[in-house]
């Protein structure tokens, strides 16, 4: 897939706000061998590239005739609304290696040993060293068989040949749990007892 990005002079915030009134995306292209490029895209490709594309992928990228190989680092968004502030893109070479994250997902949580276990993920990715071009978007842990108390981490994860493991390998990525104890039962037949009233206490002991 490929898209065509503008050079842009003017950086800081108020130049960026005129480029989204544009509807235009400021972004900025890193390379191991050159300078940052700022850069512009139209609002319609980034979001069709979040959609479509997601983070750590590749696609080409032309830029003042120029076409290079590039992948996603970051893309900044709105959590409140429909508003995309900045693309981050990296320039890679093909074969090149870069640190990089990827996202850990869970799998057959329903297959524990005790069915009672609460599968929950510590460390939503890890970083690697990785061909961004062949890399993973996931890593996958298989919850198949764990057990309460078990505990998966980051250098027992199963990774494709050739992407090196980045995050400390004793990091805890994924924990099987015991469900947190329900509350006890409430006989809706019980007395409850009636409040004390200071007042009513304080007037009998005077008596």
């Amino acid at each position: 897939m490929k898209f065509t990005a503008q050079k842009r002079e003017s950086v800081g915030t108020s130049a960026a706000k005129l480029l989204r009134n544009e509807n235009l995306v400021p972004g900025t292209v890193y390379a191991s061998d050159l300078d940052p490029i700022n850069i512009a895209m139209s609002v319609t490709d980034v979001e069709q590239i979040r959609r479509e594309i997601g983070l750590n992928s590749v696609f080409d990228l032309e830029v003042e005739g120029k076409t290079r190989t590039v992948y996603i680092r970051e893309i900044t968004q709105s959590s409140l609304k429909p508003v995309i502030y900045n693309i981050a893109l990296q320039a890679i070479k093909k074969g090149e290696k870069l640190e990089m994250p990827i996202s850990v997902v869970i799998t057959n949580d329903d297959a524990l040993a005790d069915p009672d276990g609460v599968v929950s993920t510590t460390l939503l990715e890890i970083t690697v060293i990785a061909d961004p071009a062949t890399a993973p978007d996931t890593v996958e842990v298989d919850a198949t068989g764990l057990n309460i108390g078990d505990s998966i981490t980051a250098g027992q994860l199963s990774l494709p040949d050739g992407i090196e493991l980045v995050t400390d390998p004793e990091e805890v990525v994924v924990t099987v749990s015991a469900p947190d104890e329900a509350p006890e039962d409430v006989d809706p037949e019980a007395e409850t007892a009636e409040p004390e009233v200071i007042n009513e206490k304080e007037e009998a002991d005077a008596e």
